[in-house]
């Protein structure tokens, strides 16, 4: 199951960032309509992870997971087969669409089949082989793509998927019936969340933070470091897998550190809001002062390292709200966070559209011209300003369950 959670990450990472400038040149593509083959895929993926949680708790995430793999595959067989714009956006939206089931049944999976007392290591392992395919998909894609193409090479990740989905699918059978759990739409939980000011900031800093760093690494980081920082395709996909690899191995300590540096939450919320910030200062001063392509590698790896904030962030969440409502809390604070990439991204790839008529036209795509990037990194500093007050109004919980600020809560009729 984690294979295909390999995938479902390789599928939002190395469309179109990787390939940015061959989809452009290879179909003659606007960078707002590029940038738009990702924000579908975060978007429709962002928004699909209340009802997916749901779904997975009531008829479990076995049959979630299946349902969403195979709607997942027929996306990704499909769209390097297409050649229409309009067949290629649909099939990145089919894409999001099933990828959108895989991580929360694999983590209703985990409950059911490891219990409490492995759950959090499983977990970690769950994310540590995700970003893994995002690290997949930056340098080995990059010279996969160059050697056979990127159309060939998306196909055969497309067979994989396949692969490794039959495998699960067997494998599953073996494991017995789910339990079928009769559950009403939690609406009055969310509403609980989105009442309760002190999680606003969170909620704020959740639609920031990540996209900022997954925008930068998944869309427009690899595009900027050819068309201004000089470097060749395959270095610049070197250094998105640098990102990559940091920002894996900050998640994972961010998940251990905490707990042994006195339990506390709002020192890493901090920290990683400085790096964000510190990031998009070097980016803004680089592309200012034309410095060489080292010094964005350096605002990457920032970027990267602010990912040790994650854990505590989505844990603070969860210490705010009910027991009870944790499947709905991570839902939304992941859903929020793929919408907010969605948001970004589309916003970065409009902002560069606005100086196409000032781009110069090579044999490797389009390149736009300093004032688009220094317009581009004016946006993100501002929104990792933004981030920073953010997490400065969050609380500390200090790793205990913190009461509800709304205490009062009606139960719902069931609605399915």
């Amino acid at each position: 199951m984690v294979a295909v959670y390999f995938f479902s990450y390789f599928q939002r990472a190395a469309v179109p960032g990787t390939i940015f400038n061959e989809l452009q040149s290879d179909l003659g593509l606007s960078a707002s309509s590029v940038v738009l083959m990702g924000s579908m895929f975060t978007w429709i993926y962002g928004g699909m992870q209340i009802l997916v949680g749901f779904l997975a708790d009531r008829y479990g995430g076995t049959r979630t997971f299946l349902f969403g793999g195979m709607i997942m595959f027929a996306g990704a067989a499909c769209f390097p087969l297409t050649r229409s714009i309009g067949a290629l956006h649909t099939a990145r939206a089919i894409t999001g669409f099933g990828a959108s089931f895989i991580y929360l049944s694999i983590v209703k999976e985990l409950d059911r089949l490891f219990g409490t007392r492995n759950f959090t290591a499983w977990l970690g392992v769950l994310i540590a082989v995700g970003y893994c395919g995002g690290m997949t998909a930056t340098l080995p894609f990059e010279r996969a793509a160059a050697a056979f193409g990127w159309r060939h090479t998306l196909l055969a990740v497309a067979a994989l998927i396949l692969v490794v989905l039959a495998i699960s699918g067997l494998v599953l059978r073996r494991l017995g019936p789910e339990p079928h759990a009769a559950l009403p739409l939690p609406l009055t939980y969310l509403g609980e969340i989105f009442r309760q000011r002190r999680c606003w900031p969170l909620l704020a800093s959740s639609l920031v933070s990540f996209p900022l760093m997954f925008v930068i690494q998944t869309v427009l980081g690899k595009k900027f470091l050819q068309d201004f920082g000089g470097l060749s395709s395959p270095l610049a996909a070197a250094a998105i897998l640098i990102m990559a690899t940091v920002s894996t191995i900050c998640v994972m300590l961010g998940g251990v550190l905490p707990r042994r540096l006195g339990k506390r939450r709002k020192p890493w919320l901090l920290a990683g809001a400085l790096m964000i910030l510190a990031a998009t200062w070097l980016l803004l001063a680089g592309t200012l002062l034309r410095a060489p392509g080292w010094l964005f590698l350096i605002g990457y790896i920032f970027l990267a390292a602010s990912s040790i904030a994650t854990p505590s962030s989505t844990t603070t969440m969860k210490e705010l709200n009910r027991p009870e409502a944790v499947a709905s809390v991570i839902s939304v604070i992941n859903g929020l966070a793929y919408i907010g990439s969605g948001m970004i991204g589309q916003a970065g790839g409009w902002i560069l559209g606005r100086y196409h008529d000032t781009a110069s036209l090579t044999a490797a795509g389009v390149v736009y011209p300093q004032a688009a990037y220094v317009a581009l990194c004016c946006f993100l500093t501002l929104l990792a300003g933004l981030n920073l007050i953010f997490a400065y109004l969050m609380p500390e919980t200090r790793s205990r369950m913190l009461a509800p600020e709304t205490r009062s809560v009606s139960p719902v009729p069931p609605m399915f």
